[in-house]
């Protein structure tokens, strides 16, 4: 019964996960997710799965606190994309969050948040959103 239970529950984190990067495009940490403050990690954002292109894509990071909530965002990289573009690419240097919002924030995610333009409407309809990856700082 526990396994069906365990089963069932990655089953739906990943339809979720699938029906994020259908919508957003998908965000990889290239080699080891473990960084450490002022170390240069490799972020890849691959929207070919996405149902939109991105105008702009930012690299942010956000952590879970202690009492539950999410931490503020910390912006790493902001870029435009062109229409034409299918992967972005980038390294990123990790700054001290640790010690700018707390050494006890836990749960870092990676997030490729994307605007897009939903359909052709004028004025154009500007969208957010964004797909996330799990990111270890130490």
């Amino acid at each position: 019964m526990r396994f069906f239970a365990l089963t069932s529950v990655l089953a739906v984190a990943s339809c979720a996960l699938a029906q994020e990067a259908a919508r957003y495009g998908a965000v990889t940490i290239n080699g080891d997710n473990t960084v450490s403050a002022g170390q240069t990690f490799s972020v890849t954002y691959n929207s070919t799965v996405a149902r939109y292109t991105p105008n702009t894509v930012d690299f942010l990071l956000q952590g879970t606190l202690p009492n539950g909530k999410r931490s503020a965002y910390v912006v790493l990289a902001r870029n435009d994309f062109s229409a034409d573009q299918e992967v972005l690419q980038q390294d990123l240097t990790m700054p001290d969050v640790t010690t700018a919002l707390g050494s006890d924030i836990t749960n870092w995610l990676l997030i490729s948040e994307i605007t897009y333009n939903y359909d052709d409407y004028t004025p154009p309809v500007v969208m957010s959103g964004g797909t996330t990856a799990p990111i270890n700082i130490v």
